[in-house]
């Protein structure tokens, strides 16, 4: 929560941020230690399982305002999965494995500044009209904070990198 609240742009009252998680209570702490209250709308989403499968869904508004049908874990899920398949350090029951939590930060810095500014994500695609080049985005050219698709060199060269 350090990170997003240091990376992230500041909510204000008139425009909140918003945070869905687990039910797991240390993120309640964790975003009341980063932010202020009247600044956030969270929502937590617990699973009821049975045998390893979920069979129920219990949606809890905690503070704020948070659209009950808008509580959900899927997008950050999806996101977990994007990073076990681009880095082998985090596939459940590999050999591949972090000795040094340090370098394991390095690569998943590495890796979401590959995934955020070089890796055109295609549901992020503008459609144009027939006959037109489709408009291919990443996700920080979608959020306004780059016009173009970084390369590699550009983006090692960069003395702005740590800043994005």
């Amino acid at each position: 929560m350090e990170t997003v609240r240091k990376r992230g742009k500041k909510p204000t009252e008139d425009v909140k941020a918003t945070f869905i998680s687990d039910g797991n209570d240390q993120y309640v702490n964790a975003i009341l230690d980063n932010f202020e209250a009247e600044t956030i709308n969270y929502g937590q989403l617990i699973k009821e399982r049975e045998k390893g499968r979920v069979v129920g869904k219990t949606r809890m508004v905690i503070f704020g305002d948070v659209d009950d049908a808008g509580i959900d874990t899927v997008y950050v899920e999806r996101y977990n999965l994007t990073l076990r398949h681009g880095i082998s350090r985090l596939v459940r029951k590999s050999l591949c494995f972090s000795k040094c939590k340090e370098m394991l930060d390095n690569h998943l810095d590495v890796y979401q500044c590959y995934n955020n500014l070089i890796r055109v994500n295609s549901a992020l695609t503008i459609k144009t009209k027939k006959g037109e080049k489709n408009i291919e985005r990443t996700p920080c050219m979608a959020e306004g904070i780059t016009d173009h698709i970084w390369t590699w060199k550009e983006f090692l060269l960069s003395k702005r990198g740590h800043e994005i």
